[in-house]
């Protein structure tokens, strides 16, 4: 890698500005059709660029919430890129799948970041085997059906949400 674990400042600063750079450079290229990229196509290639000397540089350094945030954006990332470039029938359906996925591959992260926690590889390994699930089997049963219910009424109901859950907070602040 062309930087060191010594100065963690300085290095997540540089691989965050190569990652603006090159979120930059591919937007622009493609809005002037030079190159065909689609924004999912540059948001996952950024996030993927981004995570990867991330999680490198922040597994067994005692930075676990760098480590979750950047493998979360890896595998965002990928999702990006699978999304962008195959046709997918059912979006929320890859929206689950992914939740699922990304959930039990950042338990099994941590667990290998540190091996005493079995807990964190039992709970991973259940998470990826129900995301195989949600693809594979919930059709079947009906789960899916269900789902989608729940998805639409959360999207028909997702700014009142938001909106007590703001004025919860707002309400119970330290004065």
């Amino acid at each position: 890698m062309f930087f060191m674990k010594k100065d963690k400042n300085l290095n997540n600063r540089i691989i965050l500005g190569l990652s603006f750079l090159i979120f930059g450079i591919l937007s622009l290229l493609s809005s002037r059709n030079i190159i065909l990229l689609t924004f999912e196509d540059v948001a996952g290639i950024v996030f993927i660029f981004y995570s990867l000397p991330t999680v490198y540089s922040s597994m067994n350094n005692g930075e676990r919430a760098k480590l979750i945030a950047s493998t979360i954006l890896f595998l965002v990332g990928v999702v990006f890129l699978v999304k962008s470039h195959f046709d997918i029938l059912d979006s929320r359906g890859i929206v689950f799948f992914s939740i699922l996925f990304i959930s039990g591959s950042v338990l099994l992260i941590i667990f290998i970041e540190n091996i005493k926690e079995k807990i964190f590889l039992y709970t991973g390994i259940v998470l990826l085997i129900l995301s195989y699930l949600s693809v594979a089997q919930f059709r079947k049963f009906g789960l899916f059906n269900a789902a989608n219910r729940i998805g639409n009424l959360l999207e028909i109901f997702w700014p009142v949400i938001l909106i007590v859950m703001g004025m919860i907070i707002f309400v119970n602040r330290k004065k």
